[in-house]
């Protein structure tokens, strides 16, 4: 298994399954339920009974704000993935974040702080640190009134995303747009 597999998740198709390379979108009612569904899915919550939740490999959270440390830079952030799940020197973390960084379109915001920059690139930043810890799914939480998912990783699409299983989890039909709808 290389991606994710989820049966018999409440609220979900009977069997969701994810490959590498693939992105889809799950549609929950209520900001609740996503939120539920994405603590299922990294770890934070035990699935309920008789449900499979199976990924295969590290599973990495993307928050619908992206999740950055207001006190660190965009790089800094990035960094600070690498550094966390790796056991690297800080200066091979900061050229491996600058690689990410770059793949995310974020070369000219390196060294500006989250609230600097605009809720898309936030999100965009998320993405590049949740990249730096090599996951095999990265999932992506949406939130009514910031940049699609699908907007923001067509602008400039990333390779990397290529060797992850990409869930995104919204309360809207109308924010999957570039995502295949999971069934």
């Amino acid at each position: 298994m290389d991606g994710l597999l989820l049966e018999r998740v409440p609220g979900l198709p009977e069997r969701l399954r994810i490959d590498v390379g693939e992105q889809r979108a799950v549609v929950v009612p209520h900001a609740a339920d996503r939120r539920r569904l994405a603590d299922l899915l990294t770890g934070l919550d035990d699935p309920p009974p008789n449900a499979i939740v199976l990924a295969g490999g590290a599973v990495r959270l993307v928050p619908a704000e992206g999740g950055l440390l207001p006190h660190l830079t965009v790089l800094g952030n990035v960094v600070h993935g690498h550094l966390t799940t790796h056991s690297i020197t800080k200066q091979a973390a900061r050229e491996q974040s600058r690689v990410q960084a770059f793949g995310c379109g974020l070369e000219d915001v390196l060294d500006r702080y989250p609230h600097e920059i605009t809720p898309g690139r936030r999100r965009l930043t998320g993405v590049a640190r949740a990249l730096g810890a090599y996951p095999r799914v990265i999932v992506l939480e949406d939130a009514n009134g910031l940049p699609t998912w699908g907007s923001l990783l067509s602008i400039r699409p990333n390779p990397d995303l290529a060797s992850v299983a990409l869930l995104l989890i919204t309360t809207s039909t109308t924010r999957t747009a570039g995502f295949d709808d999971a069934e």
